[in-house]
């Protein structure tokens, strides 16, 4: 007879049998009721062999949901999978998602790249990253992030008119996501769907050098410059 929640909730205490107490639900699904509590499981076959698959444990999981995943599980032994294999691979799936956020990334790529940059512009990709970014779509699976994501986030720059900024801070993403595609991370770099979107950057006069003292102060500034992206 199939369970109800009044049954499961009123009527089920364990009865002190070491291996627990079941109570059916029908589709291999049943209630064990142990001393520590009350658990959903169901048995099935798959190859030939007999198996056991975890569906939670009440009241956390509620009747109806463990029935939604029975009837998945049966779903997935239809189109011969084996349902105990399948969460493994859907638990290793948002295991790998939570350990490659955007800001592990990252952080990642500026240890990894750091010798490339000088200290300066070290810091200053850090300081954009930690201001700009990290509070808007760091904390999200970089797999997941598309373009509108990147986009809300430049918005914000923009926002402030600080339009050159903005489209380095684009392009800074643009590099982590490729960092991430190389190393299996990112399936591909989302900031290529970003070209035309963002707000032009102000182009600035400036007035021209005519005396020969201030053209040698603007030389010596630019053989000095050590420049950063």
């Amino acid at each position: 007879m199939a369970l109800n929640d009044t049954f499961i909730k009123n009527s089920t205490k364990h009865s002190g049998k070491p291996s627990g107490d079941k109570h059916t639900d029908g589709g291999g699904m049943y209630l064990l009721v142990s001393a520590t509590g009350k658990y959903w499981r169901m048995n099935y076959r798959f190859a030939g062999k007999r198996k056991t698959l975890a569906l939670g444990v009440y009241p956390a999981v509620s009747l109806a949901d463990a029935r939604k995943s029975r009837d998945k599980a049966r779903e997935q032994l239809a189109k011969d999978i084996d349902p105990s294999a399948a969460k493994r691979e859907e638990k290793q799936v948002k295991a790998d998602m939570a350990a490659n956020t955007f800001e592990l990334v990252a952080r990642d790529w500026l240890v990894k790249t750091k010798a490339e940059r000088a200290n300066i512009t070290q810091e200053k990709v850090t300081a954009w990253l930690e201001k700009d970014v990290f509070h808007q779509i760091g904390s999200m699976p970089i797999s997941n992030i598309g373009p509108r994501d990147v986009l809300a986030m430049v918005r914000k720059i923009e926002a402030r008119e600080a339009f050159d900024t903005a489209h380095r801070v684009s392009q800074l993403c643009g590099q982590i996501f490729r960092y991430a595609v190389a190393n299996g991370s990112a399936e591909r770099d989302v900031t290529q769907d970003l070209r035309g979107a963002l707000a032009a950057v102000p182009k600035k006069h400036y007035a021209a050098i005519t005396e020969p003292s201030k053209l040698g102060e603007l030389m010596r500034s630019i053989f000095d410059y050590s420049g950063h992206i």
